[in-house]
């Protein structure tokens, strides 16, 4: 049977789906129209000889861009790439991170950017020469009477592969998030009785009853802060890529959390919420410092069994003993149960 708790499960779970959709479908365009790129990062540096340096006309068509160029000579141009480091806007260091060299390659001449001793074996990505280079480059006659042999690009030798490495890392950070949370709601979406939340409720009794107290509660809580709404029965969140429901009656501990804040060290204010850890996961509710006390003293006066308050050795009792903190709450509410019977009516 389909009840609100089905709907709202698996209209979370169809959004997870259609975003990683949108996802992938954006990775497999960036692949795409990076392929050139990628292909020269997996089968270069590629060994060019002076007459294919010349059949290059267009660089951004070139197949092959990552090179490998011996020459016979490198002739320093005195131009230089200088770092400059800077702390608070202060300079505090500079250095020579490059130079520019030319690199005789037969009868033409490569312009190259090495770090380091200059190499008459360079490999890098080719780059068209710039304005700013090429006018730093032939500013005088002698320079302006060989241009002709110049090639128009030149070989970068930073680190080519630095973007693949960049793009993998993201990849890889994607994969494991599609596999973490993109993979489960597409079981969810297809079989919505495996969603946590509706397995839970199936296991509260009446799946139908619950779902019914849920929504009436979710549409007028007796709180609300922090993406979850509080009600007599449940405390329900849904957001625009989750939704959860927990139930008031299996709160195990309850505490006020307290953040201060700061700007360079001085105080800026206090934010505060109310966190309510039960028998299936835990709600955290921000709101206002007074709404967060109403609210603890509301799930106290409906489940008096519950811890409240926050301690380290309590912090240190739920994280390494959850069991056992489960196994005295239980009995807590045995007992409540004992003298609320034996209570005269």
């Amino acid at each position: 049977m389909e009840t609100w708790i089905h709907t709202m499960a698996a209209r979370a779970s169809r959004r997870r789906v259609v975003a990683w959709l949108v996802v992938l479908g954006a990775v497999a365009i960036g692949v795409s129209a990076e392929r050139r790129y990628l292909t020269n990062c997996l089968k270069g540096p590629f060994d060019l000889r002076p007459d294919e340096l010349a059949r290059i006309r267009e660089l951004s068509e070139a197949p092959r861009y990552y090179v490998r160029v011996t020459g016979s000579k490198a002739v320093d141009t005195g131009i230089q790439q200088v770092t400059v480091r800077r702390r608070a806007g202060v300079e505090t260091s500079r250095e020579v991170s490059a130079g520019y060299y030319v690199l005789v390659v037969g009868d033409r001449l490569l312009v190259t950017k090495q770090s380091g001793a200059a190499k008459t074996t360079v490999e890098g990505g080719l780059e068209p020469l710039s304005a700013d280079l090429s006018q730093r480059l032939f500013t005088d006659p002698e320079m302006q009477a060989i241009r002709a042999r110049f090639y128009p690009f030149y070989v970068d030798n930073d680190s080519f592969r630095l973007g693949a490495y960049i793009q993998l890392a993201v990849g890889l950070v994607l994969g494991f998030l599609a596999i973490r949370t993109g993979l489960p709601a597409w079981r969810r979406l297809k079989d919505p009785s495996s969603h946590p939340v509706v397995a839970r409720a199936a296991s509260w009794g009446d799946p139908l009853g619950a779902a019914v107290q849920a929504e009436r509660e979710f549409r007028s809580p007796a709180f609300r802060g922090g993406g979850w709404s509080v009600g007599e029965t449940y405390l329900i969140s849904s957001t625009f890529f989750s939704f959860d429901v927990l139930r008031l009656g299996d709160l195990l501990w309850a505490y006020k959390s307290v953040t201060k804040h700061s700007v360079n060290f001085i105080p800026t204010g206090k934010t505060y919420a109310a966190v309510l850890v039960c028998d299936g996961g835990t709600a955290t509710v921000r709101a206002p410092e007074k709404k967060t006390d109403e609210l603890l003293a509301f799930a106290a006066s409906r489940v008096p069994w519950a811890v409240f308050g926050h301690s380290p050795e309590l912090a240190t009792l739920f994280k390494k003993h959850a069991s056992d903190f489960c196994a005295a709450v239980e009995q807590r509410k045995q007992e409540w149960a004992r003298k609320a019977a034996a209570a005269p009516s």
